[in-house]
């Protein structure tokens, strides 16, 4: 961009005598010529206030003034002397000088790919852009780096600017889980398997966040379907979405412990199952190792407190057998397994 002006003549008369008027519009930088019609043989003493300098004879009735580099409006006076010394009126007039702003570009300078970029001339009174458009703004959608070149014509010359955009790559989003078809109360395995990412928000279908963590795990709590939502972004700020739905299985999950102590101590005292989820139906059998039953629940929140015929039966291990469903599913799960007693 340049800010060399070169000379331009600007002539003009002025023979108003008093009240100032606005004889001429300058740029920043020019040189102008002003005249005035007085009686042959007559001086004239000519004054500047300020914004620019006489570069010629003062004396004479016409001047070259040189302005200076900044805007704004400049009174111009004269007073003529006859040759018979009889000294005249005062002549006062206006200059108006433009500042001459650069010409420039306004817009993002880096984006992320696929994003569309407003680009604005300022300063400019006349367009040309590279595309061939004539308008003051342009919408652009680089897919690589670019550069825009702007011509126009600002207050006092025909200028060019340019701009260049970084288009910075966008993540993609992805992720698996585990298992495939996860029970109600389960907890869910979320792995983050797309591209380089920074940042992470992991939102449940009631739009709430749960983690920020690029492996989290999620705990199955819709009896039918969970859809996840995911939101990354990269080092360059650029974002992806993606949204999966989990499909349960209908059942459910629970926990039994695999050894108590019921000693009477106040800690554990009581052996029972737990579960996250609502519990339809709960069939709990535990038998010695001869397979006798000594306890059975059909109450989840009803466990052994360790004794048969109230009696604390002795350390050993014993089976247990546990058939449960969820509130959801029309299939009952079976569990087996053995209980260790320490007294």
């Amino acid at each position: 961009m340049s800010n060399k002006y070169y000379i331009i003549i600007c002539f003009f008369l002025c023979s108003i005598a008093g009240s100032a008027q606005t004889i001429d519009t300058a740029c920043v930088g020019t040189n102008c010529i002003y005249k005035v019609h007085g009686d042959m043989g007559s001086t004239f003493n000519w004054h500047i206030n300020n914004g620019g300098n006489i570069i010629s004879n003062p004396t004479k009735d016409s001047i070259i003034v040189q302005w200076g580099n900044t805007g704004g409006t400049f009174q111009i006076f004269v007073i003529e002397t006859s040759i018979h010394g009889c000294i005249g009126d005062t002549v006062f007039a206006k200059v108006m000088i433009k500042q001459d702003l650069p010409i420039a570009i306004n817009g993002a300078d880096e984006i992320c790919l696929g994003d569309t970029v407003l680009l604005t001339a300022v300063n400019v009174t006349s367009y040309q852009w590279n595309n061939g458009v004539s308008n003051q703004s342009i919408e652009v959608h680089p897919l690589t780096n670019t550069q825009y070149r702007l011509i126009g014509n600002t207050a006092c010359r025909i200028d060019t600017a340019y701009h260049n955009i970084t288009v910075n790559p966008k993540p993609q989003a992805n992720f698996v889980y585990s298992p495939e078809f996860p029970s109600f109360g389960e907890d869910v395995n979320l792995s983050y398997s797309g591209t380089t990412a920074v940042n992470y928000q992991w939102f449940d279908n009631m739009n709430n966040l749960f983690s920020n963590q690029p492996n989290p795990f999620f705990v199955i709590q819709e009896p039918l379907q969970t859809k996840i939502n995911l939101i990354v972004s990269n080092q360059f700020g650029c974002m992806d979405s993606i949204s999966k739905t989990i499909i349960t299985n209908g059942n459910i999950s629970i926990w039994i412990p695999n050894s108590f102590t019921p000693n009477g101590d106040g800690l554990n005292d009581i052996f029972k199952a737990e579960s996250a989820s609502e519990v339809d139906d709960f069939q709990l059998y535990i038998y010695n190792r001869w397979g006798q039953l000594i306890f059975e629940s059909k109450d989840i929140n009803i466990g052994w407190d360790g004794k048969f015929m109230n009696e604390y039966v002795k350390s050993d291990v014993y089976i247990l057998t546990l058939i449960y469903s969820g509130k959801n599913s029309k299939v009952s799960q079976r569990k087996e397994g053995s209980l260790n007693v320490i007294r």
